[in-house]
């Protein structure tokens, strides 16, 4: 046991070690607003897109990269503060990576802010990349922190490509040596990659047996990605074999992805295969500091809970809470020791029809006393006081109404 935990340690001293090396050689350093989106495969180079200089990253999330003499990649580092959409393969999903190179391979490890070994997005600790005397990148595989091969969050531990023609052809296995599909929420067997002329993975066919385009059980046979000046993902539409544009499980034909001026995702609007328009129009709603309208509503919405059980309405209650409502307190074992007791929305709402349906749950004129604490944009931090309870509630103000989101109490 002790030995393995000295193994543990030696291993950990060794990454750091590495780590270290690994800087020391990195003689470039280069800052992007993004990296490209790849949701196609790991074969996919990473690659920073939307260029930053030293002046641009100070207000705004961004990635650093460093390279060696060789102009290798050696780090990453990833300052994007989660504006970036997260995907299983587009996401590093850690705060640092780090590239070494030996005998035709290319090992990555994941760090998380204090240096230490992390999980990435995909659910491994390291990626050991092979490739062949021509340079082609030909396998994948994960490990664990011991360096026992691993499956990652897709069950995947093994990736393989070859080329034919054009294509980089992929497959996927797992432990067992079975095939896995591109992805547990979308069923491409063995898939084909096609690149364009700036190197970006412009079409992902998923192909038969005998390595045709065919459609797979929704009618699928590939979906084609463009991309923006700036090498932003722009674009992505769904054909079947055929080459005709059809819809995906997800009932849209292609859709449009928009950016803000600094290059970070905003929203995506999908169409069906004859373009008509799915997805509403994206209206930015800007937070406005809280006015003295939002103020009295604020009070409003939070004493109408009340009122709502004291006087029996049950559409006023509907009309103050926001239906993902979190209702607890602290309750006590009649043994002793204490628990947290939940109550529902839709409890609330019957609470509201017949609670108080005998007129002694509250005195003949309560006393609601409501305290705005704390309010910022859409939000608001309350307290509650009446004749019973003791209140902190949390309202949120969504598409112009405020609603009650949480709600703490105790016995007065």
């Amino acid at each position: 046991m002790h030995s393995l935990k000295n193994i543990s340690v030696l291993m950990l001293l060794a990454f750091s070690l590495l780590i270290t090396t690994t800087d020391a050689q990195a003689d470039t350093t280069k800052y992007f607003g993004n990296i490209r989106y790849n949701h196609v495969s790991p074969h996919v180079e990473i690659k920073g897109v939307n260029p930053l200089n030293k002046e641009q990253i100070a207000n705004r999330p961004h990635f650093i990269f460093t390279y060696g003499s060789n102009k290798k990649l050696f780090t990453i580092v990833d300052k994007s503060y989660n504006v970036v959409k997260r995907h299983h393969i587009a996401s590093l999903g850690a705060y640092k990576v780090t590239f070494t190179y030996e005998n035709n391979k290319e090992t990555r490890h994941f760090f998380d802010v204090n240096n230490e070994p992390m999980l990435n997005m995909k659910g491994v600790y390291k990626e050991v990349y092979s490739f062949n005397d021509n340079g082609f990148k030909n396998e994948l595989s994960f490990y664990d922190l011991q360096g026992k091969i691993m499956e990652s969050n897709w069950k995947i531990s093994n990736y393989q490509w070859f080329k034919k023609g054009n294509w980089v052809v992929e497959q996927r296995f797992n432990l067992k040596n079975e095939k896995q599909p591109l992805a547990p929420y979308f069923d491409f067997a063995t898939t084909a990659i096609e690149y364009d002329t700036l190197g970006n993975p412009y079409k992902h066919f998923n192909l038969n047996e005998k390595l045709e385009v065919t459609n797979n059980a929704v009618g699928v046979a590939y979906y084609q990605d463009t991309y923006d000046e700036k090498g932003l993902h722009k674009k992505y539409a769904y054909y079947d074999q055929n080459n005709h544009m059809t819809h995906n499980q997800w009932k849209f034909g292609y859709a449009v992805k928009h950016y803000d001026e600094l290059g970070n995702y905003l929203y995506r609007i999908k169409f069906d295969k004859e373009s008509k328009q799915l997805s509403p129009s994206y209206k930015k709603t800007i937070p406005q500091p809280t006015s003295t309208k939002d103020i009295a509503e604020i009070k409003r919405i939070a004493t109408g809970y009340l009122i709502a059980l004291q006087q029996r309405k049950p559409d006023l209650m509907k009309e103050v809470l926001h239906e993902k409502l979190a209702k607890h307190t602290i309750s006590n074992y009649a043994e002793g020791g204490q628990y947290i007791r939940e109550t529902t929305y839709d409890s609330l709402l019957k609470f509201a029809q017949s609670w108080n349906s005998d007129g002694t749950r509250f005195p003949p004129v309560p006393k609601n006393q409501v305290t705005i604490l704390d309010s910022y944009k859409n939000m608001a931090t309350v307290k509650l006081v009446s004749d019973n309870w003791y209140e902190y509630l949390h309202l949120i103000k969504m598409d112009g109404q405020w609603k009650i989101k949480n709600l703490v109490w105790t016995r007065h």
